[in-house]
């Protein structure tokens, strides 16, 4: 499954000099990704409920060209099946050109909220759910 979302980058999102900071990219991927599991009816409030969270575990970004103020960008998110983790791709692009302006990728594994244990697989129903039904 895959989403798109849009963003114009606020003055407050700049560094000294005049391009959106590094941090903030990571910030925009976290709202594709909201989005994204919203897609799927799955929050993290309803990963909570359910006994688990998922923190990130492993993040890869490659800056290619700095976004600026005011630019209207679009953070494509693509969720990648897989048993063990949860893991999105992502591509910043200028909204307009769809110039690349970032790529990324993130891993989240499931923790047991109550025992604090890591998961070295999803548990159900993360499983079923992001990996379409097939175990």
């Amino acid at each position: 499954m895959e989403k798109e979302i849009e963003i114009i980058v606020p003055f407050n999102d700049l560094d000294p000099m005049r391009v959106v900071w590094h941090g903030n990219y990571i910030r925009y991927m976290e709202q594709g990704r909201c989005a994204l599991l919203a897609d799927y009816s799955m929050t993290y409030s309803d990963m909570e409920q359910r006994g688990f969270a998922f923190p990130v575990v492993t993040m890869r970004v490659k800056y290619v060209k700095p976004a600026v103020f005011n630019q209207k960008i679009v953070v494509r998110v693509v969720h990648i099946p897989d048993e063990n983790f949860l893991i999105f791709k992502y591509e910043i692009l200028d909204s307009a050109t769809r110039e690349k302006l970032c790529v990324a990728e993130t891993k989240q594994m499931a923790v047991d909220i109550k025992t604090g244990e890591s998961c070295f697989q999803l548990p159900e129903p993360f499983l079923t759910m992001f990996n379409g039904g097939e175990k």
